[in-house]
């Protein structure tokens, strides 16, 4: 199988849409020998910011002198995104390679009436024996959705369960209430396990304790930080445990993510023996991650924020007021329609001094046209052009607009990743 071969493959399956279960993925895996079973894993669940803290442990790891896999999704603008090792994505060769011995076993599920495995459990499948044919020391795993069902949760044992905030997302599978939800996500905690948690209400508290006691598993709370200065330009200093640190990322919300990650690698050092104060702060201080409340251009500023549900409009939200005031912004937006969309538009319309709509290249993307009869039902007065593709959108950000202080992209990280290859 050559690499486009291979791509088209992967493709092909995810028009077949996903699935939510583990018989596909814990069969799949057996067939492919287990490779999850040889690992040092660290799983991460949670509503928003997951990407973020398995980028600052990836750093923070990396920089303690570990060879570290790290599985994410979905991608901003290129499939090998997902797979990496350090700051190395698989190749070209290794995607054919490895999609051809996953594909071999697939077929053989589909053969014998056994199954079809998802996109999302075949490109999981090629990771993990990627991760385990490369030696890796640690692997890190973001869950794709929830945490009970998902594919990830393929794994018996890891090292740490980290579970970021939990917010309303996905709720015609994981639950109506922020209880469910959690209870969903908690589902990644493994027997006699450890896991950290951000701090949460009462109600989402005594979920993860009722989980760690019925797995026997040793419960983590994470503290917040005290944030000393944000900036545009240099990023942000917070205070943690005692530990003064910096982060290159602007997002208010990062100081969470890497506190998180802070106190996670602590945890870890019992393990991995390596990491120490100075490669914590290092790792955290280097750390990147894409599309993120990230500037993709300075003059005229252009900002990219994966902001895709209510709890991810609102912390961009307090962004735009703490950098720009009173100023208004020009949004760039595209939302998919099965996410909470009047909500995250009534959060962000009020700092808007216009709209360019875009249709996300994804089939459960809004329309442009219905975007835009949203936005005027909310705010009648706003000015709203419709963008059918990414070059149409592009062009219209090229346009000055005085009464913007900013652009930003938002809405969707399959808009934000196409928008941010052109810009860049």
């Amino acid at each position: 199988m050559t690499y486009e071969e291979a791509e088209k493959y992967i493709r092909d399956t995810a028009a077949f849409g996903s699935k939510l279960g583990l018989d596909n993925i814990r069969l799949l895996m057996a067939l492919l020998g287990n490779p999850q079973d040889q690992m040092n894993i660290i799983h991460i669940a949670g509503t928003n910011g997951k990407g973020s803290v398995a980028a600052y442990l990836m750093s923070v790891l990396k920089t303690s002198g570990y060879r570290v896999g790290l599985y994410t999704s979905p991608e901003l603008f290129r499939f090998s995104e997902r797979i990496r090792i350090g700051d190395d994505e698989i190749s070209h060769e290794d995607i054919a390679l490895y999609a051809s011995v996953v594909k071999e076993q697939a077929d053989r599920m589909i053969r014998e009436d056994m199954g079809t495995p998802t996109e999302f459990e075949l490109v999981l499948a090629m990771a993990l024996c990627y991760f385990r044919d490369k030696g890796t020391d640690a692997v890190i795993l973001e869950v794709g959705l929830g945490g009970r069902l998902d594919a990830t949760n393929v794994i018996d044992r890891s090292e740490l369960s980290v579970i970021t905030g939990i917010s309303y997302d996905h709720m015609q599978y994981l639950g109506n209430t922020l209880e469910e939800i959690a209870a969903e996500k908690a589902a990644i905690i493994k027997q006699g396990g450890r896991v950290i948690v951000w701090p949460a209400s009462d109600s989402i508290m005594q979920v993860y304790r009722d989980i760690c006691k019925a797995m026997d598993a040793t419960l983590h709370v994470a503290d917040r930080p005290t944030v000393v200065s944000s900036s545009l330009e240099s990023g942000q200093k917070f205070s943690i445990c005692g530990r003064e640190q910096t982060t290159r990322m602007a997002g208010l919300y990062e100081t969470d993510n890497a506190s998180l990650a802070i106190q996670a690698a602590d945890i870890l050092k019992d393990r991995f023996d390596r990491i120490n104060e100075k490669t914590i702060t290092d790792g955290i201080a280097e750390a990147v991650w894409p599309g993120r409340f990230e500037i993709l251009r300075r003059s005229p500023l252009v900002i990219a924020d994966g902001a895709h549900n209510a709890d991810g409009a609102g912390a961009l939200a307090e962004c735009i007021r703490t950098y720009f005031g009173e100023k208004k912004v020009r949004f760039c937006m595209g939302i998919l329609r099965d996410k909470q969309y009047r909500r995250m538009l009534e959060i962000l319309l009020p700092y808007a001094s216009s709209v360019v709509a875009v249709e996300v290249p994804n089939p459960r993307s809004l329309k442009a046209a219905e975007l835009k009869d949203e936005i005027r039902s909310i705010r009648e007065d706003l000015e709203v052009w419709t963008a059918d593709s990414v070059g149409d959108a592009v062009e219209r950000i090229k346009k000055p607009q005085p009464e913007a202080v900013a652009d930003i992209i938002c809405g969707s990280l399959y808009l934000v990743g196409p928008l941010r290859a052109v810009i860049l």
